[in-house]
């Protein structure tokens, strides 16, 4: 899922060294006298892809992160079994996981090499090598996205899939549950790898991106509309269909992404546009320390695809997950949490994806060519957090507590719980993993210590909002007094997250 291949200096970009000759300039190259069948380039392919995580987190630290996805499946899978949650709900559960990781994943191979270099520095990346090697762009294409669902479906979906063990006890069938349990996952996270690399390869046929959205939220609402997500919901958990329902899911998922490989158009690039000084009117809005700082990050972000909307969108998913999520509670234990704190504590972890988005395309290698400090590059990327999250939280939490009908107190609370530990969340992002906050996700050791520390402030938080329904003045008081006193530590985490990257930049 890293877009990379062989890590070679950039140097040797005009020539392969073995007379090999280039590629044809629509990218569509020719594999011709390359003598590189498709075993080879998949062999190539996976020996990068653990050598570059191995190197960037850690040999072991990337290692165990398969362990950590199994114990942190299987206990919540055992935790939740003992509250009385319904087999088919976390059966449904897993499934979900595992086709929003397909869809994430499903990007991976039209991921920017800018954005890549800014996670592994500067590499000559095998997916790109069309214009320099006698290979098809659609034929590396297809072996990367092939090599991704091969290697993701072991280190990552093949722990979540030890669930299945936590659900029916250990038996003598065990190993066949396991099996056939993660086929299913692995089914449906292909359906999301292909999904996305479908939307893909229609945009570079020239359709807008309004249009497939609203293709998308037409056929969504349809959906809804008929009654025919149900449907949807079973064929997307092949575990609970037939055989001969599971195995026409997987010739259509292969038929679509042949289709799309087809359709994608190795050519295409974004039309170019022509832009106003937004920097010089932008700087002047925000009268702030290192306003011009403040006013990169912003323009990276709006600038980039999705633009400022982007950061709106994760927090309307994780608010229709959350929203999702208490009417499960509350069909299960007839209990529902008290919506402002709920909301407040849960909508906090969008710092976070705004946090990430902020960062996607930057790295501290970029500001050395500036009369900047890293410390204050810190503190300005903490100034565009708040300019671009406090809006971004705010909004689904309006509405949430509106939609759920909040008490007053309830809402002022959770108000307080949500501004507190946002900020908590990103100082604690940020002293962790500095630029790069996606190192989470394959970083045993951050990813532990991140959720550790998440658990210490959330946990509490919302058993509190269980139990007291709605809260109590005392209950009240001393959750706004632990928002105020994990704001100030996330403030501290913040603030001294500069000089220790700045430390740890200089001793690398």
């Amino acid at each position: 899922m890293t877009g990379t291949g062989a890590a070679t200096d950039r140097s040797g970009g005009r020539s392969n060294g073995n007379g090999l000759g280039a590629g044809n300039e629509d990218g569509s190259g020719s594999a011709t006298g390359s003598g590189l069948s498709t075993t080879g380039l998949l062999a190539i392919l996976f020996r990068e892809e653990w050598r570059l995580h191995t190197q960037l987190f850690g040999g072991w630290r990337f290692a165990l992160f398969p362990v950590v996805i199994a114990l942190f499946t299987v206990g919540a899978t055992v935790a939740l079994v003992e509250t009385g949650t319904a087999p088919g709900t976390i059966v449904g559960g897993l499934h979900v996981l595992a086709l929003g990781f397909g869809l994430y994943s499903g990007t991976a191979g039209f991921a920017g090499s800018d954005m890549l270099e800014n996670v592994f520095g500067r590499l000559s990346l095998l997916l790109s090598s069309s214009t320099t090697l006698p290979l098809s762009r659609r034929r590396l294409l297809s072996a990367f996205l092939l090599k991704d669902a091969l290697f993701y479906s072991v280190a990552f979906v093949l722990p979540m899939a030890l669930g299945s063990a936590a659900l029916e006890g250990l038996s003598a069938a065990t190993p066949l549950a396991v099996g056939l349990f993660w086929l299913s996952l692995c089914l449906v996270f292909a359906v999301g790898m292909t999904t996305t690399v479908a939307l893909i390869a229609v945009r570079t046929r020239g359709v807008p991106p309004w249009a497939i959205g609203l293709a998308v939220g037409l056929a969504a609402v349809g959906g809804w509309a008929t009654g025919s997500l149900d449907l949807v919901r079973t064929v997307l958990m092949p575990i609970e269909g037939t055989p001969l329902a599971a195995g026409g899911l997987a010739v259509g998922t292969v038929a679509v992404a042949l289709a799309s490989l087809v359709a994608y158009d190795p050519t295409y690039g974004r039309p170019s546009r022509t832009a106003t000084d937004r920097f010089a009117d932008l700087t002047e809005t925000i009268p702030v320390e290192h306003d011009a700082l403040v006013t990169k990050t912003l323009l990276d972000l709006a600038r980039s695809s999705g633009g400022v909307w982007k950061p709106f969108v994760s927090a309307g998913i994780l608010l229709a997950l959350v929203a999702a999520l208490v009417g499960v509670v509350d069909a299960i234990t007839g209990v529902a949490p008290a919506p402002g704190i709920f909301f407040g504590g849960v909508l906090g972890l969008t710092a976070f994806t705004t946090y990430n988005w902020l960062t996607q395309f930057d790295s501290l290698e970029a500001y050395l060519a500036y009369p900047v400090s890293i410390e204050a590059v810190f503190r300005a990327k903490r100034i565009a957090f708040v300019l671009v999250g406090a809006p971004t939280v705010a909004l689904p939490y309006l509405a949430a507590v509106a939609w759920f009908d909040a008490t007053l107190v309830d809402a002022v609370v959770g108000a307080v719980l949500l501004a507190g530990y946002g900020l908590y969340y990103y100082g604690l992002t940020v002293y962790i993993a500095g630029f790069d906050p996606n190192e989470f996700l394959f970083d045993a050791v951050r990813f532990v210590t991140f959720t550790v520390g998440v658990a210490v402030a959330l946990v509490p938080t919302l058993v509190a909002g269980f139990v007291v329904v709605p809260p109590s003045t005392d209950v009240a008081a001393v959750l706004a007094l632990a928002g105020v006193a994990f704001g100030a530590v996330g403030h501290v985490l913040s603030s001294r997250a500069g000089p220790r990257w700045d430390a740890r930049y200089r001793t690398d």
